[in-house]
């Protein structure tokens, strides 16, 4: 449409320049009549190619304000929608009443808890020590039962062998000796009973039958040590150790299983313990979320933007339930703002990213702000009419992010111009965009020559911006043109020609405040 309007008002000039051309030559003017009122000096110098849209001021990134809370929570403080907040600006409080007596609770909770870890702590550390004493009075007592074991084996038996031996060997010795006392006193009684008496021989035979039974007896107690006494003795020995061995052993397994019970109880505790201080800082954590604040500067807005729909604006008020989880405020970061602009697909090549880009707003006027271009969309966008078919303009969504606006208090939603910076034209010959127009599929210009005279001259156009265009070929520095076309009548509409002039060498406007080319 830019270049529809300069095309009419090119066609508006032209169709005055004829009329002031034709009145000025029926009225007997000559050429030298002319003046330099619709004339332009050809110039040369440096011509910055621009491309200018218009666009909306938008923050590049906004932060969702979600309440993390379980459950709802019910607005005691809240600010109001489309103030300025600073980083750190407390935006909502909600009731912290019950929260509060839950964590009260669970500090109680956690008292009794670590009493009673601290218990069981202390009853396993007894139990240990007791474990510790068991074990080695069971261990005592299986070296004792070995010992006397090895006692009775090693010493005892080869003892009572001995000792049965040298009885054995006694009782022999004396049953021999009273039994021949007794034969020779029998003898002597026999052959003259003056040299023994009756009584004597009986005390011999009486001798000799107790040293025999004495000697019987002495073999019996062997027998029956060897065959009795020392297998079931042995046999005790052993039960006696392995029993020491059987209570050591038991010993072992009740202390661990005790010990166990008391690391079980310790665990058990200190489990719970961590559970409830778990719980405490996670009734802390909600407490802390129970404000919320801003996490940059901007503009406070309430809900979320693109579900305005969702019809939770009742709730936006001291006394409201909020559920957590929902988007409750939304902050445009106004630290880093954009210009976001349309741009025509004719266009869309002659830009690229980092291209430095002029912005100025009429809300803040004299301001010029600086920005580089940092995303261009790879599809295009329709035109916006949902019944527009196949000939609907064709535009692409571009990103201009501005520098240093952290100063400046800008409001997102305003509209901007962004003149971006495509390239510059060095010792380029140029004439306004009006001087040149389109005509059987060529660009012409009317040139004056030195008898003053209008002259149709075939030139060349390179690249423009809003307001010059570049003349490659067909005109030179310091000739003049005119600024309208006088073959166009007053009044009349322009050709298609003419309506596609400015396709070829469309571009963007020189930035803005800099004095145009030649100025």
């Amino acid at each position: 449409m830019k270049w529809l309007i300069g095309l009419v008002l090119t066609a508006a000039c032209g169709g005055g320049g004829w009329w002031w051309w034709n009145s000025a030559k029926g009225s007997g003017a000559t050429a030298s009549s002319i003046t330099d009122d619709g004339v332009f000096k050809v110039r040369k110098g440096d011509l910055p190619i621009t491309l200018t849209e218009n666009g909306t001021l938008v923050a590049k990134e906004s932060q969702k304000i979600v309440p993390q809370f379980r459950g709802h929570g019910k607005i005691i403080f809240i600010v109001e929608e489309g103030k300025v907040v600073a980083e750190g600006d407390e935006l909502c409080k909600f009731d912290t009443t019950e929260l509060s007596q839950a964590i009260d609770q669970v500090q109680l909770d956690i008292a009794k808890s670590e009493a009673d870890l601290a218990t069981s702590k202390t009853e396993l550390e007894i139990q240990e020590k007791q474990n510790k004493q068991d074990l080695k009075k069971a261990q005592i007592a299986l070296e004792k039962t070995e010992k006397e074991k090895e006692k009775y084996e090693k010493a005892e038996i080869p003892q009572e062998r001995r000792k049965n031996e040298i009885t054995i060997k006694e009782m022999t010795t004396a049953a021999e000796k009273a039994g021949k006392k007794y034969k020779d006193s029998k003898a002597l009684f026999d052959r003259n009973k003056d040299f023994v008496t009756q009584s004597e021989l009986d005390q011999d035979q009486q001798d000799s039958e107790r040293t025999a039974v004495a000697l019987e007896r002495a073999q019996v107690d062997r027998d029956i040590f060897e065959e009795y006494t020392l297998p079931m003795t042995t046999r005790d020995k052993q039960v006696a150790v392995e029993d020491a061995q059987l209570g050591l052993d038991t010993a072992s397994k009740r202390a661990e299983s005790t010990l166990r019970q008391k690391q079980v109880a310790v665990e058990q505790n200190e489990k719970r313990l961590k559970k409830m201080q778990d719980q405490l800082k996670e009734r802390q954590d909600e407490l802390a979320k129970m404000v919320l604040k801003a996490p940059c500067p901007g503009i406070v807005i309430y809900g979320d933007p693109r579900y305005s729909w969702y019809g939770m604006d009742n709730n936006y008020k001291v006394g409201g339930e909020i559920w957590g989880g929902n988007t409750l405020f939304t902050i445009p970061d106004l630290r880093i703002m954009q210009v976001k602009v349309q741009i025509h697909e004719a266009d869309i090549n002659k830009i690229k990213t980092d291209m430095v880009a002029n912005v100025t707003m009429d809300t803040y006027a004299g301001l010029t702000l600086s920005g580089k271009i940092t995303k261009i969309a790879a599809i295009a966008g329709g035109s916006g009419n949902p019944w527009g078919g196949e000939q609907d303009v064709k535009k692409f969504d571009v990103e201009v992010t501005l520098e240093g606006t952290t100063k400046v208090e800008l409001k997102p939603g305003i509209s901007a111009k962004a003149e971006i910076m495509i390239d510059t034209r060095k010792d380029a010959v140029y004439v306004p965009l009006q001087c040149a127009f389109l005509e059987a599929g060529k660009q012409w210009c009317y040139a004056l020559a030195a008898d003053r005279k209008p002259a149709k001259r075939e030139v060349k156009p390179g690249l423009s911006n809003e307001s010059y265009i570049e003349i490659l070929d067909g005109l030179k520095e310091g000739e003049q043109v005119l600024l309208y076309n006088p073959s166009v009548p007053t009044g009349a509409a322009p050709s298609e020609d003419e309506e596609k002039k400015a396709e070829p060498a469309k571009a963007a406007a020189p930035p803005a405040g800099s004095p145009m080319p030649g100025a």
